[in-house]
Order: structure tokens, then C-alpha cells, then sequence
């Protein structure tokens, strides 16, 4: 009686634990896989990506969208990735801004921005944003290498 006692506790323990991760899971409706992690060494704090099945429509092109989640959560952004050609195309965004990141002939790193307002652009330091034209000096990049250099890189462009 007392080993069957044990086993139908184990049996709803399992099955318990089992409906809250599937609900856990599925609750949002977005894949919640780790793509990768990392740190900053600014305010932001270390980083988490993660993959969703969000599409980002640029230029009647498709890119694949990740979700970045810092420490501090003001930081939080989206990354649209673009997997065609030689060197893909990265859009880095947040409700007031959008960052493109991509290779030239000098290597890989941040060419163009916009701002939602003036205010808004006025947060971002234009010596920074110089400095990161050129992130790597080369033609081609890994995507998780560049997922994680702009995760890494754009919190230090917020003054």
C-alpha cells in the first residue's frame, strides 16, 4: 500500500510539473529559446537573445526577428536579421529607434539610424555611433557572432 502511495505521489508530482512548463511554454505564443547571452560592461547589464517567429517586413524583404532582454529592462530591443547574401543585414529596434548594421569593404558594424523624435536621437552619443562603424575588420560574419556584438555594443551608444 505504501509503494503505491509513493508512486501515485511521483505520478502527480510528474504530471504537475509537466502542465505548469507547457503552459509556461506556450502562454505567449513566441518560441522562448536562448539563442545566446552575454554581457555589456555598460548600465544595461548582461544580456539575454532569444528566437521568435516574428517576421520584420524591410523593403519588401523578410528578417527573422530575435528579442534581446538586458538586466535592465529599459534597454530591451529587437534584432531583425536579414539571412541572404554574403554578409547579412541587421536591423536593431526599439519603439524610438532603429539601428542597420552591416558589412562593407572596412568590416562590420552600424551604418545607419533613425529616430522616432529629436529628443529621443539626443539620448544617443554620436561619438559612440562613430566608433561603431567598424566593429570587426572583416567582409564576413557569423550571425551569431554579430547578433551578439550588437547586443553587446548598442547600449553603450545611449548616453
Amino acid at each position: 500500500m505504501k509503494t503505491t502511495l509513493n508512486y501515485l505521489k511521483r505520478f502527480t508530482a510528474v504530471t504537475l510539473a509537466l502542465l505548469f512548463v507547457s503552459v509556461a511554454v506556450f502562454a505567449d505564443g513566441e518560441t522562448t529559446e536562448v539563442y545566446l547571452s552575454g554581457t555589456t560592461n555598460t548600465a544595461a547589464g548582461d544580456f539575454v537573445v532569444t528566437g521568435t517567429d516574428a517576421v520584420y517586413h524591410f523593403q519588401g524583404q523578410e528578417y527573422n526577428v530575435y528579442n534581446v532582454y538586458y538586466d535592465d529592462p529599459s534597454h530591451n530591443m529587437k534584432i531583425a536579421v536579414l539571412d541572404e547574401g554574403n554578409c547579412k543585414s541587421y536591423i536593431a529596434y526599439a519603439n524610438g529607434y532603429w539601428f542597420m548594421y552591416n558589412c562593407t569593404r572596412d568590416g562590420f558594424g552600424v551604418r545607419k539610424s533613425m529616430f522616432k523624435s529629436a529628443t529621443i536621437r539626443d539620448g544617443f552619443d554620436a561619438e559612440e555611433f562613430h566608433d561603431q562603424t567598424i566593429l570587426v575588420k572583416s567582409r564576413k560574419i557569423e550571425k551569431d557572432q554579430a547578433v551578439g556584438l550588437i547586443a553587446s555594443y548598442l547600449p553603450k551608444l545611449q548616453g
